[in-house]
């Protein structure tokens, strides 16, 4: 590798590290959950409030947990349950996907969102 390779590989890194902490630096704690099933709301459940919930879907079920402000998914029937080995979320625009059962889970603000012009 030449010294000019090392160098880019190193301005990339900076930059993407920079990106990375502004992004976290920036993104406030949610206050809910929000479940879609294949881009429709299914549910809503505030961080606040410790409970469970099983979104079923056609394709199988899940078990979403919130827990001391976190939201994680506790249990899958998919056949490779990556969604359960995701890390528990809690700040303003993470997300969960199980792909197999089209399901999303995404921590929002909780604030209704307006509508500031619609362009035809």
């Amino acid at each position: 590798m030449k010294r000019l390779d090392a160098v880019l590989i190193a301005v990339v890194l900076v930059i993407a590290g920079l990106c990375y902490f502004f992004y976290m630096g920036n993104a406030t704690d949610g206050a809910i959950a929000v479940i879609r099933v294949d881009g429709t709301v299914v549910q809503e459940l505030p961080l606040s409030k410790d409970t469970q919930y099983t979104v079923h879907t056609p394709q199988g079920n899940n078990v979403v947990e919130i827990k001391e402000g976190y939201a994680d998914v506790i249990g899958a029937d998919c056949p490779d349950g990556l969604c359960t080995e995701h890390k528990r979320i809690q700040k303003t625009g993470e997300t969960i996907v199980c792909l197999p059962h089209k399901m999303v889970v995404t921590i929002e603000d909780g604030e209704k969102q307006e509508i500031d012009a619609v362009v035809e």
